[in-house]
């Protein structure tokens, strides 16, 4: 290809190749999506010129209308990765109504390729060859330790990081299917970065190999290079070798190495990041397109510490031989880190698990490459294929389970993970026991995963990582105590004190003993580690843990600052996936603060995040908050849309918990309208897939007793509210225990109960102060001031109205608010305070015109009916309407509303109609006591000696 015919064009750092598919920045290869990467081909070859949306539309989609919507999405995802903040661009010039244009400046060039020079010589300054290194013994175990108090770590030390060993298996099946456990808020939904790890051998941390070729067909070679050498360095107990994801994030703004590997300065700065002992970096030429094309592989072994090149190692073949030259590669590092020589048997264990043949570690490379870029369907379809090909070999479908899992499809990530257990007899014990454990795991037989993690533990007990997942595992099945004691053995390893994971390990301990002020602690104390160290992976995750410990403990505006600098941080090291879990976390936080539209848009962006990487479960879990905010918001059908697109994602992707919270969503707001049979039918369906799944009922119980207590079910309600009370009782979230405490105070208000709901309602007010939802607060403060309109206590009913309303309008809760100020406005005539009334009558009304929610909203067309129009005094008008509020009640099942509203009529109707007060009295009567309504029965019995007080002032 000539050059004209393969245009390179620079701008800023960066290096746009449209032949090649390739976007980088400072040599660092930019995933793109294909249509993203078409717009920015665009924009850049008419730089400087004006590209209207119509003219981009029909290039990039020219067989049918697009909504201009996906056209800005394409904007947005390249101004992200171009590195322009939210507000400002350097590269795209928005031009209002017409289009797009790229206002950086622009050089266009061509690439001349030549071959590379030999990997014989040093690097520049490094000193000379070293001997190889005496072998090092590890203890043999570690003496069983108690638990230990949870406490902020001394000052920091150097660093160290370890990886699992035979990386084909660990590396993807622990990132795959090691779940977030659902332990509550404290559990970030960001996939954990691996961290420092303490190590009395050595650590190595392979930083990646140059395509010196350059052709993209050859890319696949990196990765399946250091995965390859991975697992031949694995074989000894005195080595271990870095996680790749972690080095990806060490080496984000590193330059690549030069010929004989990196400069000292660079060294020193991986050495600080990665405390790694040893950095292995290298190149590797194609030559020509030959089946068996020569291949040629140069590997620089340095020591971070002196800067010294202690083994340059080439080798060369045909690319048939690939697996044979990583064998040799292999030896000779083994033999200059001192490592000594495996045994036979173990060196074959380790070769089933090197890929068979070339095209299956070509396949392999590939979907290492994609899901290293995030691009988890790409690697899906060379996974299959090498499947396909090899359908016995087990590394593949632990990679596919990793694939399936980033794609959101759980139970496909579950079968390929089984697969992989089944075809893993030719593996090494430690591999087999690894994949035991993680499907454990995955099956949410927690305790069954802790033995496992904890045998493998006791295999490797320098291991770190065993002993995280088993924290993980053990606080899942509720042994808090054994993951304290686990914590307390991770912390006596070799520079745990300094390890950032073991501090997060902690925060999450905490928040499974509802300790929040301690997972804060833990939390910063992690953050505070990471940066020390400057591992940028690692301070994102700790910023994104302690963002959601301040929420949890009401600090928003704290988690706000931090939560932002999370996503710079993810952005820096292009971790999408990152980014969507902190703008998730962040639209929570701005939702609290009361900041709903830019809640909703931090969740358009993580949703559009999610969509950009396949992660269908991303997807789906933030139209989940998306749906949980609207309904807050009123907004009724915005909620039922956004739980119906949640609902249809956990069904492709065979989510049974999406599944079951989209079904309980769509039945709450469906039970907005009526509490039918067809309702209870389905919350009770909810309950009951649950419990198929292993699940808590606590919730799906609450809302069954919820709609039997509207539909004047009083003692079913009573009784499925305290068995709720009873599933909610042992669980660490405290939002089911207080949105059942709630229930059953309302069902005992109802019942007549005024001592006990009053005790329910302050005890969740005081629960929600701890740390919980605070419209529970706000709607629990509205109850209690209902209860002190009952008795006539009319003052105190108007300070708790004040608070519940100014609590509900911060949070911008427009139903809430409405329920609040109708009764306020009740409640100002009661105390005869005219423009106290009509100014929380014109709120009401206000308010009442924006909220689309029926069965919340009762309390504020009852309120209006009685009220009227303050200059009228027409007793039969506001009876009709409340009549007809009753009437609409009923045929809705909601008996409790529609005796509210028959009340409200019977005291209108007996300023002017005796007679047909007294029916509707005997009506009432007989309605509550069938259904055992006895707060009604004791208004009746108040209200028939009471002196009827005037409509209107």
């Amino acid at each position: 290809m000539s050059a004209l015919e393969n245009p390179v064009y620079r701008f800023g750092s960066f290096e746009l190749e449209p032949a090649e598919r390739r976007l980088s920045d400072a040599g660092k290869s930019i995933a793109l999506t294909p249509k993203v990467f078409d717009t920015l081909v665009l924009l850049v070859e008419r730089a400087g010129h004006l590209v209207s949306k119509d003219e981009l539309m029909k290039a990039l989609w020219p067989r049918g209308y697009v909504d201009e919507s996906n056209l800005t999405k394409h904007i947005w995802f390249i101004r992200r990765a171009l590195g322009d903040g939210e507000h400002d661009s350097r590269f795209i010039e928005t031009v209002p109504k017409l289009g797009y244009r790229f206002i950086a400046p622009v050089t266009r060039a061509s690439v001349t390729l030549g071959p590379p020079p030999p990997l014989a010589a040093a690097a520049e300054g490094a000193p000379p060859l070293e001997p190889p290194l005496p072998a090092i013994d590890l203890p043999v175990g570690l003496a069983a330790q108690g638990p230990g108090a949870v406490v902020p770590p001394p000052s920091a030390a150097p660093v160290n990081r370890k990886a699992s060993q035979v990386r084909w298996i660990t590396a993807a099946l622990a990132a795959a299917l090691v779940v977030a456990l659902v332990l509550g808020w404290w559990l970030v939904s960001a996939p954990k970065s691996a961290g420092p790890t303490a190590h009395q051998g050595r650590t190595v941390a392979f930083v990646g190999f140059s395509n010196l070729s350059r052709n993209p067909k050859d890319a696949w070679l990196a990765p399946a290079l250091s995965e390859m050498l991975g697992a031949e360095l694995s074989v000894a107990d005195n080595l271990q070798v870095v996680p790749d994801e972690l080095v990806r994030d060490a080496g984000s703004d590193l330059p690549p190495p030069a010929t004989g590997g990196y400069s000292a300065q660079t060294l020193a700065r991986l050495h600080q990041r990665l405390d790694a002992d040893y950095v292995i970096s290298g190149s590797y030429l194609i030559t020509g397109t030959a089946e068996d094309a020569p291949l040629r592989v140069d590997v620089a072994l340095q020591d971070t510490r002196t800067g010294a090149l202690v083994a340059s190692v080439s080798n060369e073949s045909g690319i048939a031989g690939l697996i044979a030259l990583v064998r040799r590669a292999g030896a000779t590092l083994r033999s200059k880190l001192g490592a000594g020589s495996a045994d036979t048997e173990t060196l074959k264990l380790v070769a089933n698990a090197q890929p068979p043949n070339i095209d299956v570690a070509r396949r392999l490379g590939f979907a290492l490459d994609a899901l290293q870029h995030y691009d988890a369907a790409r690697a899906r379809d060379e996974l299959l294929e090498a499947i396909a090909e090899v359908p016995g070999y087990a590394p593949a479908y632990t990679l596919l389970a990793q694939a399936w899992s980033a794609l959101g499809y759980r139970d496909k990530a579950l079968a390929a993970a089984e697969q992989a257990v089944q075809h893993a007899a030719n593996l090494p014990p430690e591999q087999r026991l690894q994949t035991d454990a993680v499907v454990d795991a995955e099956h949410a037989d927690w305790a069954k995963a802790a033995e496992a993690w904890q045998a493998l533990a006791q295999m490797k007990p320098l291991s770190a990582e065993y002993r995280l997942q088993s924290i993980d595992a053990q606080t899942a099945a509720g042994g808090t105590e054994r993951a304290q004691a686990t914590l307390s053995e991770l912390r006596r390893l070799p520079g745990a004190a300094t390890d950032p994971r073991v501090e997060l390990a902690a925060a999450r301990i905490a928040g499974a003993l509802d300790d929040a002020k301690g997972a804060e602690q833990h939390a910063a104390n992690a953050l505070q580690l990471a940066q020390q160290h400057d591992a940028v992976g690692l301070i994102a995750d700790a910023q994104l843990a302690l963002g959601g410990a301040r929420t949890h403990l009401n600090k928003n505006e704290e988690a706000r600052t931090g939560l932002i600098a999370s996503i710079a941080a993810y952005r820096a090291i292009r971790n999408p996936r990152g980014e969507a879990a902190a703008r998730t976390k962040l639209a929570q936080a701005l939702e609290y603060l009361g900041s709903n539209e830019q809640a909703r848009e931090e969740y358009q962006r993580a949703m559009s995040l999610d969509q950009s990487i396949g992660d269908l479960a991303g997807v789906a879990g933030v139209y989940r908050k998306l749906s949980n905010m609207l309904w807050l918001q009123g907004d009724r059908d915005g909620a039922r849309t956004a739980a119906r697109h949640a609902l249809e994602l956990g069904r492709e992707t065979g989510d049974l918990s999406m599944q079951s919270w989209s079904l309980q969503a769509l039945a709450t707001i469906v039970s907005d309208d009526e509490a039918s049979d067809e309702v209870l039918s389905e919350f009770r369906e909810v309950v009951a897939l649950n419990e198929r799944a292993g699940h808590q009922i606590a919730w799906p119980l609450t809302d069954v007793a919820d709609v039997q207590r509207m539909r004047g079910e009083l003692d079913a309600a009573r009784a499925t509210c305290a068995r709720a009370q009873v599933q909610a009782a042992p669980l660490t979230d405290p939002q089911f225990a207080i949105f059942s405490g709630f229930t059953c105070a309302l069902i005992e208000s109802d019942r007549g109960n005024a001592d006990a709901a009053r005790a329910g309602f302050v005890e969740v007010i005081r629960r929600v102060g701890t740390g919980g939802d605070m419209s529970y607060r706000d709607n629990s403060l509205m109850m209690l001031a209902q209860l002190d309109m009952d008795d006539r206590r009319w003052s105190a009913a108007r300070e708790r109205l004040q608070a519940a309303s100014r609590g509900f309008a911060a949070a911008e809760e427009r139903t809430g608010e409405a329920d609040a100020e109708a009764m306020l406005a009740l409640c100002e005539q009661a105390l005869g305070n005219t423009a106290g009334r009509n100014q929380a009558l014109q709120r009401t009304r206000t308010l009442r015109q924006a909220i689309t929610s029926r069965q919340e909203v009762y309390v504020v067309d009852i309120a209006l009916a009685r009220l009227g129009d303050p200059a009228q005094s027409d007793t039969t008008a506001a009876a009709d309407k409340l009549l007809a509020l009753a009437g609409d009640a009923e045929r809705r099942h909601f008996i409790g509303w529609a005796l509210e509203a028959k009340l409200a009529a019977w005291e209108s109707l007996r300023v002017r109609d005796a007679g047909a007060a007294d029916a509707l009295r005997a009506q009432i009567e007989n309605t509550a006591r069938e259904h055992g309504f006895g707060r009604i029965m004791k208004l009746l019995r108040r209200r028939d000696g009471a002196t009827i007080e005037p409509r209107a002032l």
